[in-house]
């Protein structure tokens, strides 16, 4: 409960964010991010049409495996990262990121993670 309750305040806190703001971390592509879940990605697997789209998760790190491999839950689900940034474990994390599919070993989804953050502390 108390992670569906960050997540939704970190989900309003990034809506909330002027355009100009975002697009200026973001770069011209920033509008292109959308807040999902896991079980969505998940849901689109093998729908080309949602291959490479932008996304925005709410959860935490649950593995590493290797230098670049982490495997991430949100509460819905449980997708892989792959990032060049060190990402922590077990702490409540926003990602932003892009989805991937493999061609050639099907079934095969990851996240490439673009940036991350720390969720806000409850107040």
């Amino acid at each position: 409960m108390k992670n569906t309750l960050l997540c939704i305040l970190a989900i309003f806190a990034l809506m909330t964010l002027p355009a100009k703001m975002v697009m200026a971390s973001e770069g011209p592509d920033s509008n292109r991010y959308h807040i999902t879940t896991v079980r969505w990605i998940e849901s689109t697997k093998e729908n080309w049409d949602n291959d490479d789209r932008y996304v925005v998760l709410c959860g935490k790190v649950t593995k590493k495996e290797g230098d670049e491999t982490y495997w991430f839950n949100d509460g819905t689900g449980t997708i892989k990262l792959d990032s060049e940034k060190k990402l922590p474990l077990g702490k409540a994390i926003v990602i932003r990121g892009r989805v991937d599919q493999d061609f050639f070993i099907w079934g095969t989804l990851e996240v490439d993670v673009r940036t991350w953050r720390s969720e806000p502390a409850p107040k």
